[in-house]
């Protein structure tokens, strides 16, 4: 796993989720995916955490113990390592690259380096508790693994005739890593892209089966993949405003599953128009901004007149619930003054409510380098020019990931594609 993608629409510089965009974004997504979260990049994350857990279960070291958060990372400096070693880039491998270029490593030496264990909260521990709860292979409460899990656990602790667990108990016992003459054939076996064995892909059936049958609404999503087509759709500028009517065309047999892609359709386009008001306020309040000014012909009327639409039609498919009050706030803002004030009041309300500064005070800018002033100018200049262009430009510029790609990627690894 690579460090975490950049989502736009959900942080701006060191400053996470401006607009209030989480909770209404992780209520639609979970519509479809719910057990991913951007996090979730690869499945074999899933494999070492259930054996890490198996393991240490085993060494009398219990989730919720005190150190079973750093015993839990000693196994994954072990794995990290082996992955990069047979080159495959994983969570924290700034941290773990420097290790394979010694002579010796022992679990002694990794505990002389503070940074290895500075983030306990950040690894494959972290990021993927939560959707392997969602996923069943943990208890409901995380604190220890399901049947299912268990499974999984004994599936990815043999591969190639390899066991990992006497590995781990030769590294937690202070054995010298780089010593082991086989090290090559453990990385090929264990790294994060190498095959899963027939009973890791038997167990992530299982999985993919039951996760179908406690949510029938969804179990299309996994029983008819989304075709190369149009996840090719998804991928460029150009072809994105097809995407989405392609789910719908893939999916057109299953009316409650429409809605939910119809949902995260039309959030994305609000949410992104919302975005694009947002960023216009902060840059034309930069010195450097004010000097050339901001040609925007007929873009406010527009601008307008689209997020108009984009809420009403957000309004219409959300459900009885309403779980993000900002579109009925803008359904009927007459005028662009009107739609500016509407979101950086909300902008303000929201960072107040979390203790934080408001981007923008009045006519100022009280948090400073938050959006960047060039970038935006070449993009504003650019929807200008062309305010039709407005909602397919702010759609892409602010897209998300609705994991149909790592749907993909788990169905493959599970062997049923």
């Amino acid at each position: 796993m690579k460090f975490t993608e950049f989502v736009v629409t959900e942080t701006a510089g060191n400053s996470v989720d401006p607009l209030g965009y989480l909770k209404p974004s992780g209520e639609v997504s979970s519509g479809l995916f719910r057990s991913f979260t951007v996090l979730s990049n690869h499945p074999a994350y899933h494999g070492f955490l259930a054996f890490a857990f198996s393991f240490l279960e085993k060494m009398s070291i219990k989730s919720g113990q005190k150190n079973f958060v750093r015993r839990m990372r000693d196994l994954e400096i072990l794995w990290g390592v082996l992955s990069v070693h047979g080159g495959d880039p994983v969570i924290n491998v700034t941290k773990y690259e420097p290790l394979t270029g010694q002579n010796s490593l022992c679990l002694d030496d990794a505990k002389k380096r503070p940074a290895l264990y500075a983030r306990l909260n950040y690894g494959a521990l972290g990021h993927y508790v939560s959707p392997s709860t969602t996923w069943r292979i943990l208890q409901p409460n995380g604190g220890g693994l399901s049947a299912n899990g268990s499974a999984l656990a004994e599936a990815w602790q043999h591969r190639n005739g390899f066991d990992f667990a006497d590995l781990a108990n030769r590294w937690m016992s202070g054995a010298d890593l780089f010593a082991e003459k086989k090290l090559g054939d453990w990385a090929r076996a264990f790294r994060l892209g190498a095959e899963p064995e027939p009973a890791e892909r038997k167990a992530w059936q299982t999985l993919i089966h039951d996760l179908c049958r406690r949510e029938p609404v969804i179990a299309p999503l996994w029983e008819k993949l989304v075709t190369e087509d149009i996840l090719a759709l998804g991928r460029d500028e150009d072809t994105y405003p097809r995407f989405f009517p392609g789910l719908l065309g893939h999916y057109a047999a299953h009316p409650e599953l429409c809605r939910r892609i119809k949902l995260c359709n039309r959030f994305e386009q609000l949410s992104s128009l919302v975005q694009f008001v947002f960023e216009w306020e902060y840059v034309r309040r930069l010195d450097h901004i004010q000097k050339i000014g901001m040609s925007a012909n007929s873009l406010p009327s527009q601008v307008s007149n689209d997020i108009r639409v984009a809420a009403h039609a957000f309004r219409a498919v959300q459900g009885l619930r309403e779980f993000w009050v900002l579109p009925s706030m803008l359904e009927n803002a007459n005028d662009y003054p009107t739609i500016v004030a509407t979101v950086l009041a909300s902008h303000s309300a929201h960072q107040r409510a979390k203790g934080a500064s408001p981007f923008i005070t009045g006519d100022a800018i009280a948090v400073q380098d938050r959006v960047d002033g060039q970038k935006f100018m070449q993009f504003f200049k650019s929807v200008a020019d062309a305010p039709e262009t407005l909602v397919s430009a702010t759609q892409w510029r602010y897209h998300r990931n609705w994991h149909f790609e790592r749907a993909l990627l788990w169905q493959r690894y599970a062997g049923i594609q």
